[in-house]
């Protein structure tokens, strides 16, 4: 679904400042417009692939719904506490994974165009908690990065796109 400014939905009321996100409730992506103009032009990371990573991200959150994956992580949320935002950020960098594996997909059919892949990683790092926290001139603060880390993010998405599985997108038991 895209929107401008602000939308209420069955996760409650979400602000533009949310950034694209997905919704178990309704199980849609929902974009807001000017997200991609931050991404091309606030962040440094323009192209249409950069476009398309964010959205596989977002997919790849319908993925974890559908696996019981999402289910799963928020009942160990409740459970523990101290643990919900480390859980968080694997949920996000397993997404990250996803939409490596669906990139690899598109170059597999040779649909990737010369530069592609480099948008994508380069969208993966700009969106990468530290630097959004820098470029809010917050302190970089690691108990606070609810995505991952830009490293982190380059890491799972190089990951799904050199593995083609997503088998090895199990950023839960990865020690890394």
């Amino acid at each position: 679904m895209l929107f401008r400014d602000g939308v209420q939905l069955a996760c409650g009321f979400v602000p533009s400042s949310t950034g694209p996100f997905y919704c178990p409730g309704d199980q849609k992506v929902h974009v807001d417009l000017a997200f991609f103009d931050h991404v091309a032009w606030q962040f440094g990371a323009p192209g249409e692939f950069a476009q398309a990573y964010v959205l596989a991200h977002e997919i790849g959150h319908h993925i974890q719904t559908v696996t019981g994956t999402e289910r799963e992580v928020r009942a160990a949320q409740q459970r523990d506490q101290r643990s919900a935002n480390a859980r968080s950020v694997k949920m996000e960098l397993q997404a990250d994974c996803y939409a490596g594996v669906w990139a690899y997909s598109l170059a597999r059919e040779g649909i990737l165009q010369a530069g592609d892949l480099e948008e994508g990683l380069r969208a993966a790092s700009a969106v990468g908690a530290d630097r959004l926290q820098q470029q809010g001139a917050e302190r970089v603060n690691p108990e606070t990065l609810t995505h991952g880390s830009s490293a982190d993010r380059v890491a799972w998405f190089r990951c799904g796109f050199e593995g083609d599985d997503p088998n090895r997108c199990d950023s839960f038991g990865a020690s890394r």
